[in-house]
């Protein structure tokens, strides 16, 4: 939301009555929308003859359905149309006020607003107000809150605007009270768990769903030594809007250290929730529809500005040193182009073998910045047991946790969450020495290969031309 300061006012004449004068005034910039639409053909019913009571409609809608901007278009067809149609058929001391309002902060805040009010009589104040709020909630409105307060917050939004207007001005300092107040509640019944994309095509339109959903790790869930490096260069930066924050990030490492965890945590961290894309959303059998399909699901996610998208095993972008099949070469050369675009929303890609990339992918101003994750210290180890005791309702004393921190040296954090619930199977919902013995001779752990694994990563770390954040533990931390 902008500041008072920088509302931007649009003044005009009434199209259905041209003795009245529109100030419609915006804090965000607003899109037209079937939506706003919807809601003023609901609300006309009830201004076209005169009013004995308040009313109040409640509409449900999905957060996801339509952006929150397009809510505040909806002031324009309420005082350019349906008010001034009410207001002829009273004296002309009455004055139509709409508005839209956020009511989902703990103080209401508006998007937009209007006053329209008949030109002929200037300087006089009007008597009585006709006040249309449409609130969006996402719980129970209190009504009195409504009536009052709101009343009271649009007023102060349309001030700084009218004192601008050299003609037709009124004085609402002392703004009239609302005799009759029409109100459209939104309340947000539920946010979609997808993003929808419709694309015509031929005599039939396909529709792609991509996945959202709110992250289910948290910082707390990855190393501290990793959390700090990420709060540094990733999270504080964004959360201050800086030009200068990165929008791409890659995590690789082996299998089950933490890669879409830490990607998780970052989106937690920013209060984002996460699109994911994966070959099965947008690849077609169709010649040259997986290309158009790919186009349209990361140009709906581009608009997004509360998500962070996520692309989980990446190395099914095959990069086009490794790849024969045009189509696979079409889809990196999309999201390449993507990458490259400023005003895209963060994006996190994960991968195993990130040698199968593209190596255009992955300079700085596509994926800014590279985390290489190793196998778990003992402190990671440690955090990941008790994580995982609590999360299943476990028993795990303090001395049992030393001895299964002790006995996964070159375990992966999936691994020791496993090896806690086969041991709590043994153990009838308790983790015992005698069940962790067992359970821990269940697992096949090449040791010597997974210590050159972890050497390789240190390779990696100084293979990659670009930022690096590295996880990787010294062996006498492991």
């Amino acid at each position: 939301m902008k500041r008072v300061s920088a509302l931007h006012a649009i003044s005009f004449r009434s199209p259905m009555a041209r003795e009245y004068k529109t100030v419609v005034v915006q804090g965000i910039s607003l899109e037209p929308s079937s939506v706003a639409y919807r809601i003023a053909g609901r609300l006309s019913r009830y201004l076209v003859t005169p009013l004995d009571l308040n009313v109040v409609l409640n509409i449900a809608v999905r957060r996801q359905s339509v952006a929150i901007e397009k809510y505040g278009y909806a002031v324009i067809p309420l005082a350019t149309l349906l008010i001034p149609t009410f207001l002829s058929e009273y004296e002309p001391s009455w004055a139509g006020i709409a508005g839209v309002i956020d009511m989902r902060g703990r103080r209401p805040q508006p998007i937009a607003a209007s006053i329209t009010y008949r030109t002929s009589r200037r300087g006089q104040s009007p008597r009585d107000a006709l006040f249309i709020p449409i609130v969006v909630a996402s719980e129970a409105v209190d009504m009195r809150r409504l009536y009052r307060g709101l009343y009271r917050e649009v007023v102060r939004f349309l001030n700084p605007a009218l004192r601008l207007q050299e003609r037709g001005r009124i004085d609402l300092s002392r703004p009239p009270v609302p005799r009759y107040v029409v109100a459209a509640v939104l309340r947000i019944v539920g946010e979609a768990n997808y993003i929808e994309v419709k694309i015509p095509e031929a005599h039939e339109t396909i529709t792609l769903r991509i996945p959202l959903r709110k992250p289910s790790w948290s910082f707390s869930d990855i190393p501290p030594r990793l959390r700090e490096d990420l709060e540094t260069a990733v999270v504080r930066p964004l959360r201050l809007g800086a030009s200068y924050a990165p929008r791409g990030i890659l995590i690789t490492g082996p299998p089950g250290v933490g890669k879409s965890v830490s990607a998780e945590a970052i989106a937690g961290s920013l209060g984002l929730r996460v699109a994911e894309i994966r070959p099965s959303t947008y690849r077609s059998m169709w010649y040259g529809m997986t290309e158009k399909l790919l186009e349209s699901a990361l140009r709906a996610v581009k608009k997004r500005r509360d998500v962070m998208l996520l692309i989980d095993d990446a190395e099914f972008l095959t990069g086009r040193h490794v790849s024969i099949h045009e189509t696979h070469i079409s889809e990196i050369s999309i999201v390449l182009n993507f990458l490259q675009e400023q005003n895209r929303p963060l994006t996190v890609m994960t991968a195993n073998n990130p040698e199968l990339l593209d190596p255009a992918m992955l300079r700085p101003g596509r994926i800014d910045l590279v985390v290489i994750m190793g196998f778990p210290d003992r402190e990671m180890r440690r955090q990941v047991a008790l994580k995982a005791a609590e999360r299943y309702g476990i028993e795990l004393s303090d001395d049992v946790l030393e001895d299964l921190v002790a006995t996964t040296r070159w375990f992966t954090n999936a691994e020791v969450d496993a090896l806690v619930r086969l041991a709590a199977s043994k153990g009838g919902g308790r983790v015992t020495r005698e069940s962790l013995e067992w359970a821990r001779r269940k697992f096949v752990i090449n040791e010597g290969w997974r210590r050159s694994l972890h050497e390789q990563l240190r390779w990696y770390a100084e293979r990659f031309q670009t930022i690096v954040l590295h996880y990787v533990p010294r062996e006498s931390e492991v």
